[in-house]
């Protein structure tokens, strides 16, 4: 007998390894498919650990995206009616581009003493180490050049992506970390050396204070605790009108475990990590490459 699922109403869809293939795309197939639910009344929520300068422009003008969940949840935005505009609002040249302002109906930031002892914990590892910030993301020049070199080997589920101004790139990070710890969003570094990974997730588990996750197995993402997709997925939901039970999440890595355990229906794509497929009502036999979303909404009915 096959499995039923309730009416989505919402569906809330990780990124990196999910929505979007490898080369940061999304193919005609999927593009149909949220069309086609967008069309039906879906509510379309791309739902990121990135920030919201940080989100694709690809993503931004998809079919029935106004709202977005960013920051693994630290903010949930309203794009209003021109969600590209908004995002570009958080680019570093956002004067010569065409912006409009977002409102951001929920924030959850790190208390400022937390904040500072967790970079100070990150600035222990090489890597490429990113502050969210407002919408934007703040790194220095080493780390932008660290993640150029990384994102062209494709070493993780991260989507390709050039530097075309979503990264607000400041002299001395730590420099600015003294002025705006109070202001942070998401901490979080793309190691250089990966076997460095599990010793650093238990220091950065141990602190108390922060909500601590990984998209892939070569990063760490520090949150405020309590902060994550899942509620932020609820919290939207509420907002709308929508009942837990008619929503769905779509993920595949250990920052979408909340929202996959939070949501009304749980989808996890092929290439998703075995444990975060444990959690899925339904797992799909395509990956991210081959629109795996396309046929969660195609089983779906959406």
């Amino acid at each position: 007998m096959s499995q039923t699922f309730p009416p989505v109403r919402l569906a809330a869809l990780d990124l990196d390894g999910t929505l979007l293939n490898h080369e940061g795309q999304v193919t005609p197939r999927t593009r149909a498919a949220l069309q086609a639910a967008s069309d039906r009344g879906v509510v379309i929520v791309p739902t990121t650990g990135r920030p919201l300068g940080n989100l694709p422009p690809v993503v931004a003008q998809l079919p029935g995206v106004r709202y977005a969940i960013t920051s693994n949840g630290a903010a949930v935005w309203d794009l209003g009616s021109d969600p590209l505009g908004a995002v570009y609002s958080r680019y570093a040249n956002a004067a010569e581009r065409q912006t409009s302002e977002p409102i951001c109906l929920l924030r959850r930031l790190m208390p400022v003493e937390t904040a500072r002892a967790a970079f100070d914990l990150f600035m222990e590892y090489p890597g490429s180490m990113g502050v969210f910030w407002n919408g934007y993301s703040v790194k220095d020049q080493a780390s932008v050049d660290f993640a150029a070199a990384r994102w062209a080997r494709l070493h993780s589920t991260e989507a390709r992506q050039p530097n075309d101004g979503r990264f607000l790139v400041v002299r001395d990070l730590g420099e600015w970390m003294s002025r705006h710890a109070h202001e942070v969003e998401k901490q979080c570094l793309f190691f250089a050396e990966q076997d460095q990974v599990p010793q650093a997730l238990a220091r950065f588990r141990a602190m108390p204070g922060v909500e601590v996750v990984q998209g892939s197995p070569e990063n760490i993402e520090v949150t405020a605790a309590g902060v994550d997709k899942g509620e932020a997925l609820l919290t939207l939901a509420d907002r709308l009108g929508i009942p837990r039970a008619q929503t769905l999440a779509v993920g595949d890595s250990e920052n979408d475990r909340a929202m996959l355990e939070k949501a009304g229906v749980a989808a996890v794509m092929a290439n998703g990590m075995p444990q975060i497929k444990a959690l899925a009502d339904l797992v799909t036999t395509a990956d991210c490459d081959h629109d795996g979303v396309a046929e969660v909404f195609g089983t779906l009915g959406l």
